[in-house]
């Protein structure tokens, strides 16, 4: 049984739908203890190995170019590498969602 530091409750396991583990490196459904009342959460020894894998794994594929920002009508652009247009299979015309995190971060969510 887990018990949460502030508030006393009894902590339930139950999985996080988003958790940044290190930056830029965005793990979905991840397990973990939660407390119902402070909704702060910890990880068992069994929970984070699996996110330290999930985490390493994923940084095995990660891609990190730096680009310009360029003009084109009213519109800043940059260009998306080949690397990771062959890696997300993206194709001319694709819908996306672009979400700013920060005054720094975005997200680009293809759909």
């Amino acid at each position: 049984m887990w018990v949460c530091k502030k508030c006393n409750q009894e902590m339930k396991k139950a999985v996080l739908e988003e958790y940044e583990y290190e930056e830029g490196v965005l793990l979905k459904n991840v397990e973990a203890v939660v407390c119902p009342k402070s909704e702060d959460f910890l990880f068992t020894e069994e929970q984070l190995e699996v996110v330290e894998k999930r985490s390493a794994a994923m940084k095995a594929h990660l891609f990190r170019f730096k680009r310009k920002l360029t003009v084109s009508g009213r519109s800043l652009v940059f260009n998306i590498p080949e690397d990771i247009v062959r890696h997300m299979k993206l194709k001319k015309g694709q819908d996306i969602d672009l979400r700013p995190l920060d005054d720094k971060r975005f997200i680009i969510e293809i759909k």
